[in-house]
């Protein structure tokens, strides 16, 4: 590079001429009026960074190396770290180099940018590409070592004036302390002003250290490599602010240099180590230095003399890390909140580790933690001016605030950020274990244009703990000196409460009506105290954790306060626990009732919409109609005329009696015993309770309290007698058969699971809300029957029990269970469910192992718990889904969870959110179209039509006293498409959504549409074709089959793309 004499330094003409845009350039038209510098060849050129120590993998679509280009010493005068003046002639000296480098013939021809950290945009580097080897090459600008004393930049001294930020930099503002007196005179400290300069000083030396420590080992390397990697997946190495690759390559310097790993070690062991020293490191409280381990021959005695404490350091970085001079804090840009997200993740990842019963290496290496995934919630705060951050920063009437403002060069988003999560983190500090701010991406620009200045949207994610959705703040006591400054934070929602335990306390409440209202607590206290202390609007702010809650509510006037269903569900089963005791305490029964237990999904509280009470809001003489018998096929008709009967839902309970040696043998006899019981038990509720009961072969229904319990009496001489079965040579033996597995299933472990389920609910109260969430889902893309709902309940349990912290809102356990349908290698693992972890270690390896051996003959979904841990995996999944099935569900949640995630991202409405539970309806060949008003489901749909049937139900009264048993499960849609399969099966697939659908849509089967051979067996659903003499599928006649046996019901039939089914 040769040397240019005599620069003026308002001679910008030889950087216009390459459509250079210099950065700093209106800053140094302002500085410097006059005077020359030279342009002289760099002292020396180094590669640092990860290429040069080996360590580098690979995140973009281009290698990047980095050099460092060392600017001689005279370049710089002797205070030029004053007021940026450091910065302007570093720019100068970019600009010099972009020159030389497009007069040679070598470099003209490639493409350059500038890139630099969101909050360093004065301070950019020049990159350069190679597109025809894929490479990126950055180019750093650093001055000699010894250009400035190091202890210059000590983190209390003041290196940019007041007075200059003023007249050069932000003329509207005024930095004035509480008694309006601004002097020239004050010097406010500039710590990160002072490290952007140091670590440029300190680059060279620092990656020096790093090259030769790492020169020896190839574990050390891969060690490095691997922790990268374990970042990079969890978004902490990119964006402003984050724990990037030089602070990391610098930790594990300063674990080797402190002998707590060693060169000597596998890259497995080294990781280990580096993830349990960063999980329990504590550099926020006590920082940790490189100083006292590696020794540098250019130290100077002299300097050595003005290093300074790290509980100094601690008075102005969050975060403290020096680094091997002393002088540089590495972790100046880390905030609070990055540096717990990085210890909170290591914790999660050692958990990982330790639990060698499962293969977690995705889970660590492979999947992306990214933020949106990995929060509970999301707050948006978007910038409605050019002044909306600046606003901020005054209205904290905080001097420091503002004094912020002139080391950071005017950026108000990273001085305001920092007020913003200081007061959330506040307010929420008992509700959440991580709060932390998404990071603002490094910036690129050309050359010809400046840094984009548009102002980025603060988004901030919230990990929420158990105590997230209290309504109750409890204060201080009253007469503390604590409490004026809580009344002070809160402002006028403090208020004075006795509570029970006779204390009077300041206090903060908000009102929650319900436990979706709950949940949302965490939002109007941000709301409260971002628009009390900084003047942020509810204009300016968004919450992406609500848009999930209307899915699961109905239309309003159906029943009073029904909410998401919660206290709806939770009505049911308190009614349940009161009939339990009447049955319990039954007498005058041949054998007493050991347990009653509830097995329907309404018990497990993961029924998608809660059971309502079969009170109906019509006048006498119709209510009394809905409760008579029906007498039509799909739709009673009375004296009043047609009237649409509402839903009532039976909800399965199970009675097991006393143990008897007087059962029969045979399975039959059984049966007949069973119902003369169910006769015995109806005689005493009526004559005993005066409640209305009802019996069936089979079973009996009981109502109370408006709902309707069914009841079955289990035996365990049943069961065996099922089993039990006699051989050729006449010997009894015991073996298992479909309708023992089948009963086995349904009376013995769906109470276990019920009561496992149960409990999951009471500990997460957002396990109810996936549950429903993930089968109405299911549901409304015409895949809920091929699951058991079990099976459903059991995949949604297995996001809490594997998850080191679980989810707590709705929409985040959503997101996670459609990430689980779409990812999870359904193939080759098993979904492990261990409660309680029940399950040992030795015993899930060798179910593996098995499972490994025979993977080709189990079911495609292979669930494991401890409740019916068997070699071919839970009951639940063995019949259903088939390996079609789940391919179609895998697919369709990949769809939905790229959908969800630009919902989530974009924080887009709740009518963007239902298009996740839109099917394509492109697909079907034929549409049938049901009448509206006859369809009692149609309320539960995603979208209501006019004309939709609405019941309205009521809560029961002690006053009502009739004494008809209403219709039960009376569901004309289920019925229709029942018989519709049963006559079709052969040649068509009959779609519909269980909660509403006032459509059926129908799928040819492909064999069915082929012609067929002129045969008596091929007859069924053809005609002949006189053309070809073949018979082919008699469309005409299938589709008037469709209306006839539907009658009423079927409002009309669309047949799409007719012409093209029988091409």
């Amino acid at each position: 590079m040769k040397t240019v004499k005599d620069i003026k330094y308002t001679d910008f003409k030889l950087f216009e001429s390459k459509s250079l845009k210099l950065p700093l350039a209106d800053l140094c038209k302002k500085m410097i009026k006059e005077g020359s510098y030279t342009f002289n060849s760099p002292s020396s050129v180094y590669q640092i960074g990860s290429f040069s120590s080996n360590t580098q993998i690979k995140t973009s679509e281009y290698f990047t190396a980095d050099i460092c280009l060392e600017i001689n010493e005279s370049f710089f005068n002797e205070r030029d770290y004053l007021n940026y003046k450091y910065f302007l002639k570093r720019s100068l000296y970019l600009g010099h180099t972009y020159i030389h480098l497009m007069n040679s013939k070598r470099y003209s021809k490639l493409k350059y940018h500038f890139q630099s950290d969101f909050s360093s945009v004065f301070k950019p580097i020049l990159c350069m590409i190679f597109e025809d080897v894929g490479l990126e090459i950055r180019l750093h600008f650093v001055p000699d070592s010894s250009t400035f004393k190091l202890s210059r930049f000590n983190p209390g001294q003041c290196n940019v004036r007041r007075d200059f930020y003023t007249k050069n930099i932000n003329p509207n503002i005024k930095i004035e302390d509480e008694n309006g007196y601004n002097s020239e005179e004050i010097y406010d400290p500039t710590p990160r002003y002072n490290f952007e300069v140091l670590s440029d000083l300190t680059a060279i030396r620092n990656n020096e250290i790093i090259r030769e420590k790492f020169s020896s080992s190839k574990s050390l390397i891969a060690a490095v490599k691997l922790t990268k990697l374990w970042l990079l997946k969890r978004e902490l190495n990119q964006g402003s602010g984050c724990f990037d690759n030089f602070t990391l390559n610098m930790f594990i310097v300063y674990l080797l240099s402190n002998r707590q790993i060693n060169p000597l070690m596998s890259p497995y062991q080294i990781f280990r180590l580096v993830l349990i020293n960063l999980s329990e490191a504590n550099w926020d409280k006590k920082g940790i230095s490189m100083k006292d381990f590696i020794k540098n021959d250019t130290d100077s005695l002299n300097e050595n003399k003005n290093l300074v404490t790290i509980d100094h350091f601690h008075q102005y970085y969050p975060v403290v890390f020096l680094d091997s001079t002393g002088f540089m804090n590495i972790t100046s840009k880390i905030s609070l909140q990055t540096f717990k997200k990085l210890k909170f993740d290591a914790k999660v990842s050692l958990s990982l580790l330790n639990d060698e019963s499962v293969d977690n290496f995705d889970k660590i290496f492979i999947e992306m933690h990214q933020f949106w995934l990995e929060c509970d919630a999301l707050i948006s705060i978007k910038p409605s001016s050019d002044q909306f951050y600046f606003d901020i920063i005054k209205k904290t009437k905080n001097i420091q605030r503002l004094i912020k403002l002139i080391e950071n060069y005017n950026n108000s988003y990273c001085v305001s950020l920092e007020a913003i999560l200081d007061v959330i983190s506040k307010a929420l500090n008992d509700r959440t274990n991580l709060i932390y701010a998404k990071l603002v991406e490094q910036l690129r620009w050309n050359l010809d244009s400046s840094p984009s200045e548009s102002i980025p949207s603060i988004t901030i994610g919230l990990l929420f703990n158990g105590t997230f959705d209290n309504v109750l703040i409890k204060g201080p006591s009253s007469t503390s000196q604590e409490a004026v400054e809580f009344r002070k934070f809160w402002g006028p929602k403090s208020e004075l409460r006795r509570f029970q335990d006779t204390s009077i306390c300041e206090a903060v409440y908000f009102e929650a009506k319900d436990l979706a209202s709950k949940r949302l607590v965490y939002s109007e206290i941000v709301k409260h105290i971002l628009d009390y202390h900084l003047s942020i609007g509810a204009d300016n702010l968004k919450f992406c954790d609500r848009q999930m809650n209307s899915l699961l509510s109905i239309p309003n006037g159906i029943i009073e306060n029904y909410g998401t269903g919660e206290e709806k569900l939770a009505d049911a089963v308190n009614v349940f626990e009161e009939f339990s005791r009447i049955m319990k305490n039954l007498k005058d029964l041949p054998l007493l009732i050991n347990n009653i237990q509830g097995v329907t999904s309404v018990f497990r509280l993961t029924d998608t919409f809660a059971p309502l009470p079969a009170c109906f809001n019509y006048d006498d003489k119709s209510e009394k109609n809905m409760r008579y018998k029906i007498d039509h096929k799909y739709m009673p008709k009375y004296p009043l005329g047609q009237v649409v009967v509402p839903y009532v839902k039976p909800l399965d309970v199970l009675i097991k009696l006393e143990s008897s040696g007087k059962w029969p043998d045979d399975v039959e006899c059984i049966k007949r015993l069973k119902t003369a019981f169910y006769l015995k038990i109806v005689q005493v509720l009526r004559e005993d309770h005066g409640l209305v009961a009802y019996t069936h072969v089979e079973y009996l229904d009981v109502l109370y309290k408006g709902f309707v319990f069914r009841l079955f009496v289990y035996t365990m001489n049943e069961l065996l007698s099922m089993k039990t079965s006699i051989n050729e040579i006449g010997v009894k033996v015991t073996n298992d058969t479909k309708e023992s597995l089948a009963y086995e299933k349904t009376f013995l472990h769906s109470g276990q699971l019920t009561s496992v389920i149960y409990g999951l609910q009471q500990k997460f109260n957002c396990f109810s809300g996936v549950c429903r969430l993930a089968k109405r889902w299911l549901s409304s893309h015409f895949l809920l029957e091929y699951f058991e709902e079990e099976a459903i309940d059991l995949i949604c349990a297995s996001i809490f029990v594997n998850s080191y912290e679980p989810p707590r809102s709705l929409i985040n356990c959503f997101i996670k269970f459609l990430n689980l349908m779409a990812n999870f290698d359904w193939k080759n693992q098993i979904l492990l469910v261990n409660f309680n972890n029940e399950l040992k270690k030795q015993k899930i390896l060798d179910i593996q192992l098995k499972f490994q051996e025979n993977r080709s003959q189990l079911q495609p979904i292979f669930i494991l718990t401890p409740y019916e841990s068997r070699d071919k995996g839970s009951i639940w999944t063995i019949e259903k889904p088939n390996i079609q099935q789940l391919c179609r569900t895998v697919i369709i949640a990949k769809q939905s969870f790229n959908k969800i995630k630009n919902c989530v991202l974009n924080f887009e409405t709740i009518e963007s959110f239902k298009n996740i539970f839109r099917p394509n309806l492109d697909i079907y060949d034929v549409v049938i179209n049901l009448n509206t008003a006859f369809c009692v489901k149609a309320f539960q749909q995603i979208d209501i039509c006019k004309g939709t049937f609405l019941p309205h139900y009521r809560a029961f009264e002690t006053t009502d006293n009739d004494k008809t048993l209403p219709v039960v499960g009376f569901d004309p849609v289920e019925f229709y498409v029942k018989e519709l399969r049963e006559a079709f099966d052969e040649i068509a697939l009959f779609f519909y959504d269980v909660y509403g659908s006032t459509r059926v849509f129908v799928l040819w089967k492909p064999d069915a549409l082929k012609p067929k051979e002129l045969k008596i067996n091929n007859a069924k659903y053809r005609l002949i074709d006189i053309n070809t003499n073949q018979l082919v599928l008699n469309l005409e006649a299938i589709i008037e089959d469709f209306k006839i046996i539907g009658n009423e019901l079927v409002e009309s039939v669309t047949v799409k793309n007719e012409s093209s089914i029988f091409k």
